[in-house]
């Protein structure tokens, strides 16, 4: 098994013919996807089309049905017989023989109307007030334990939040003595006294469910295919399955693109509970939708047969591709061979071994660019170099300022003029905190160490200080936390601080203080580099503006004595470690103090172990 992607990896050959595999695939499965949406226009030519036609067809029969019901409630409202048994019904109560006639009367107006259309099932006179009539099998006990008020349907007809209201399709609650007799869509419309506009109940017509079921059956698509209405919200209002009734379209998807259209008809293809399904949908003219689904494999099953001739072809033509692209291979690979002999020659740091360019083609352009490779890593190296003898140049330099050889002979000539004064405790106090701070300094190598080693050697430092100029010279460290443990270059801070007091605050009389505040930059992004802030502020002498603008810029400040080497030291090392995006910056006021601003860019990569820098 090893040995398979070992070959393939050194043949060029392998390669060439891996590709025009890889291209023949592609070509085929373009030629497949052009076959599929010729497939998808031989639907459209005969499944859509009758699907179409079915669809219109039983809107178009279903409206005729709908408004037969809804005009059977109108009808029933302006009906002056009704209006009349309203009205008195009002007057006061009703004798039983009253109420019989009423219930009479009544039923035989809706009996005849029912037996006028073949549409309508019953109709139903609700009320919770009063009584309540009906057609047929009207079971008036049904209504008392079915409580009208209850239900948001009564209740929004009955308060005018509603001009009419269909029920999806469901079995008769009011007929009969049993339960699920008669199967009905219901049309649901205020019963109102026409002189005083007051609603007194609700007028139900019921239109025959089966009927309906037989409008949208009687059109069939494929073995499993089947029609069903849904209202403007996306619910099933008629449809074959009776769980369905009432309730949205199971698909979220499917039921977004089918009310999304505005259009009368509509028809899309789309994957319905993981079936590729082509659907057609015409609205109704009470805005309901007549909706027909179909799996797409239904009517476009011999396709698949189609569909495996043409991979035995693409098989046949994948073979012949390989035999090609294994003769054609032959003829470019001699010049690449000759490119590995050069570069195994660049392996061995033979950086004069340049190729020789025999043609203009890809293959020539490919030695052109490998000698020019060779040129650039060449110079590439030289400026690693370079980059190294200056870091390693910082180095020293970094060690020559660990001990200023100038404060190191005022220190020992403190303590020579204690001692001669007979201040022996401050003599000593003062030779122990100069070794400490020696054996501190001197102690460590590498190159970096952390912020908080860092501050360790200041407070040494400005203990020493304290003992030559008096308590009135102070170091405040304001450092976030968890930033005492990044590494950093070892002496970045020292020179600074040293510049505060002999240039700051020593030629001041009440002396000062010098405060250090470490803190995180703000990123840009979660995935740019972190970003350090070290502000270094003195309240001592200051400097002119002129002289701070020569010491923050690159030229003059070399030349401005012992201040100008010492931050030149910081600049460099800044540059040197963490690149051009950090840097120094430099302010300061006569009588105002100054303030030294690091900006430290950790870039990734950057040396953070801080074992592997041995501080």
């Amino acid at each position: 098994m090893s040995f398979i992607p070992q070959w393939y990896s050194r043949r060029l050959s392998t390669k060439l013919i891996v590709a025009i595999l890889l291209l023949l695939l592609l070509s085929i499965t373009l030629i497949s996807s052009l076959y599929y949406q010729s497939s998808s226009s031989m639907l459209s030519n005969h499944v859509r089309a009758s699907a179409k036609q079915s669809a219109k067809q039983s809107a178009d029969y279903l409206s005729l049905i709908l408004t037969v019901g809804r005009d059977s409630a109108q009808q029933i409202f302006r009906d002056s017989q009704i209006q009349e048994v309203l009205q008195e019904e009002k007057q006061g109560p009703d004798s039983i023989d009253r109420k019989f006639d009423h219930k009479e009367k009544v039923g035989n107006l809706l009996n005849n109307l029912i037996d006028t259309s073949s549409f309508v099932q019953s109709v139903y006179l609700l009320r919770e007030q009063g009584s309540s009539w009906g057609s047929g099998l009207f079971n008036v006990s049904k209504v008392t334990r079915y409580t009208l008020s209850e239900h948001d349907w009564y209740q929004d007809i009955v308060s005018g939040r509603e001009d009419e209201w269909w029920q999806a399709l469901h079995y008769d609650p009011f007929s009969g003595g049993g339960e699920n007799n008669e199967l009905v869509l219901t049309y649901v419309k205020a019963l109102r006294d026409l002189e005083t506009g007051q609603a007194l109940g609700a007028i139900m017509v019921n239109m025959d469910g089966n009927l309906l079921l037989e409008a949208i059956g009687r059109n069939r698509l494929g073995e499993t295919g089947r029609f069903f209405v849904v209202d403007p919200q996306g619910n099933v209002m008629i449809g074959s399955e009776p769980g369905e009734w009432g309730l949205p379209i199971e698909s979220a998807e499917f039921r977004q693109a089918l009310l999304s259209s505005s259009s009368s008809e509509n028809e899309l293809e789309m994957e319905v509970g993981g079936v590729k399904t082509y659907a057609v949908a015409r609205k109704m003219e009470n805005g309901w939708t007549v909706v027909g689904a179909v799996p797409v494999r239904e009517a476009i099953g011999d396709i698949q047969q189609l569909q495996k001739k043409i991979w035995l072809y693409a098989a046949i033509l994948m073979a012949g591709a390989s035999l090609t692209g294994f003769l054609f291979s032959r003829r470019i690979t001699s010049p690449l061979k000759r490119l590995m002999k050069q570069m195994s020659e660049l392996e061995r740091s033979n950086f004069e071994a340049l190729t020789e360019v025999r043609s203009q083609d890809e293959i020539g352009q490919l030695s052109r660019r490998f000698n020019q490779m060779v040129g650039q890593i060449k110079m590439l190296i030289e400026q690693v170099n370079e980059v190294e003898a200056k870091k390693r140049e910082a180095e020293i330099r970094a060690l020559r300022h660990q001990i200023n050889p100038h404060f190191l002979y005022n220190t020992l000539a403190t303590i020579r003029w204690m001692i001669k004064l007979g201040r022996q405790d401050g003599a000593y106090q003062g030779i122990s905190a100069l070794v400490r701070l020696m054996e501190a300094s001197m102690g460590k190598t590498g190159v970096y160490c952390t912020i908080g080693e860092e501050l360790d050697l200041l407070e040494k430092f400005m203990l020493i200080q304290q003992y030559r100029y008096g308590d009135h010279i102070k170091l405040v460290v304001d450092c976030e936390p968890g930033l005492a443990e990044v590494p950093i270059p070892r002496m970045l801070l020292q020179p600074i601080v040293e510049n505060a007091v002999f240039h700051g605050l020593a030629p001041k009389p009440e002396g000062g203080r010098i405060d250090i505040v470490i803190r995180r930059g703000e990123r840009l992004s979660p995935s740019a580099p972190e970003v350090l802030t070290i502000k270094i502020q003195d309240d001592g002498i200051g400097l002119d503006p002129g002289r701070a603008q020569r010491l923050g810029g690159r030229s003059g400040a070399s030349s401005s004595g012992m201040l100008g080497l010492g931050l030149n030291h910081v600049r460099e090392t800044i540059e040197l470690y963490f690149g051009a995006a950090s840097g120094m910056r430099i302010e300061s006021a006569e009588g105002r103090g100054t303030s030294v601003t690091m900006t430290l860019v950790r870039k990734a990569g950057d040396v953070h172990d801080l074992q592997s820098a041995d501080c």
